[in-house]
């Protein structure tokens, strides 16, 4: 068998039986691994499933994703494509043309596996695009994850990732595979481009067999890392109302970087820099409540004990009147109910209903006040503050409010003003439905 075939057919030995979801261009790349995969004998063709992603960048895209169609129909393959707004998504997000691709493909890509129409998706990544991604991450600024280069990563399989161009080349030209060109590919613009085009054989020409060197760099670094991450503290890592929390003590010791790297790869980061985990390592020694920006639009504040990772959410500025029953507030459920229940058994819940009238439920606003039972009057953010509610939480604690005099806490604790008496008639709770 050959090389490139035996390979090929070593990479999918594991997945025989599953259905494979494989990318292609259209490029010379895909296209031999496509054969390849048809050819290798590991997999039936009635587990393979070809996705082409349109990105509607060049004159030429219809035609290479006719190109593909066309092959799949006469090898009796399953095809798919779907078509992306690469420029829209780019400009709404703030990435470059390359990222953007890049992410709504991986996003077509791994809908086929969250559909059940796929378990894999199979790319035709080879080893240059690994020492390319290698030399892009170190210059952009990385740390070892950047440099452990592509592998093998959930749900996605590289079988062309030990194989060098001219391998591919010689298999093009052996079985006589056609395929298409995609023209900006030629164009140094991108980052990778740049690489490809200008740096890689500026170096092998001063250093010959420098890729390979950079693969098997990177391949040492990718066990180096595993095993970092077998020590880590896997409680030093936790879950809340969607943010990611990483615990202070964590941030503190050497393995820090790498803390912040577990975390963020919850919000599917794919390029992770050396600078955005030196901004979240920082906040540990700040005060509580620093915060600094990210990329993807995530943020990092400092709470108490912990810094925590999220995406912020759009303040909700709307406001409804109460009613008894179930009430709610963008999407949440606040319940007020009639009640004989004692009011020592449900602090921060048992109120007078009648004192409630003209009330209205909503979110925090400038200006609020809380005079908490018992308690003396203070600013809303004040009691935040005071009860250590972190500031990410704090515009979506909903309020039962009259004008700026806040009468419940929902959750947490009613004003003196609401609070139950020895003349109180209409005895109720507000509850939370979370």
């Amino acid at each position: 068998m050959n090389d490139l075939l035996q390979k090929v057919a070593e990479a999918l030995a594991q997945y025989s039986g599953k259905k494979l979801a494989i990318g292609v261009s259209g490029g010379r790349d895909s296209m031999c691994l496509l054969h390849a995969v048809l050819h290798c004998g590991a997999v039936q063709k009635s587990n393979i499933i070809v996705v082409h992603v349109n990105h509607c960048l060049r004159k030429t895209a219809d035609g290479d994703q006719a190109f593909v169609r066309e092959y799949c129909k006469q090898n009796e393959v399953d095809f798919t494509a779907k078509r992306i707004d690469v420029n829209a998504y780019a400009a709404a997000n703030g990435l470059t043309i390359e990222q953007a691709a890049r992410d709504l493909r991986y996003e077509v890509f791994f809908d086929l596996v969250k559909s059940g129409k796929a378990d894999v998706v199979l790319t035709a990544h080879h080893a240059l695009d690994n020492a390319e991604s290698v030399l892009m991450h170190l210059f952009r600024g990385t740390g070892l994850d950047g440099v452990r280069g592509m592998g093998e990563r959930e749900k996605t399989v590289r079988p062309l990732l030990g194989v060098y161009p001219d391998e591919l080349d010689e298999y093009v030209h052996k079985n006589g595979i056609k395929f298409v060109v995609d023209e900006t590919n030629l164009i140094d613009d991108a980052d990778r481009n740049f690489i490809r085009i200008n740096v890689i054989p500026l170096i092998e020409r001063r250093y010959r067999g420098a890729v390979r060197a950079v693969n098997a760099f990177a391949k040492e670094c990718d066990g180096v890392c595993d095993y970092l991450d077998s020590v880590l503290d896997s409680s030093c890592i936790t879950h809340d109302d969607g943010a990611v929390l990483i615990a202070e003590r964590a941030l503190n010791g050497a393995l820090a970087a790498r803390y912040v790297r577990r975390a963020l790869e919850y919000f599917s980061l794919v390029d992770i820099t050396r600078e955005q985990t030196e901004r979240v390592t920082k906040l540990a020694h700040m005060r509580t409540g620093a915060v600094v920006q990210l990329t993807g639009g995530i943020e990092a504040a400092k709470e108490y004990g912990a810094v925590a990772l999220y995406i912020p959410r759009i303040t909700y500025d709307g406001e409804a009147p109460i009613a008894m029953g179930a009430n709610f507030i963008d999407g949440l459920a606040v319940d007020i109910e009639r009640s004989a229940v004692a009011p020592h058994s449900a602090v921060g819940r048992c109120v007078d209903l009648d004192k409630l009238d003209g009330a209205v439920l909503r979110f925090r606003r400038d200006g609020d006040t809380f005079t908490p039972f018992g308690g003396g009057r203070k600013k809303l953010k004040q009691y935040f503050i005071d009860n250590k509610v972190p500031s990410r939480k704090r515009d979506r604690i909903p309020l039962i409010c009259r004008g700026n005099d806040v009468l419940v806490i929902v959750g947490m604790q009613i004003a003196d003003s609401v609070k139950q008496t020895v003349q109180t008639v209409n005895k109720g709770v507000v509850t939370p439905r979370w």
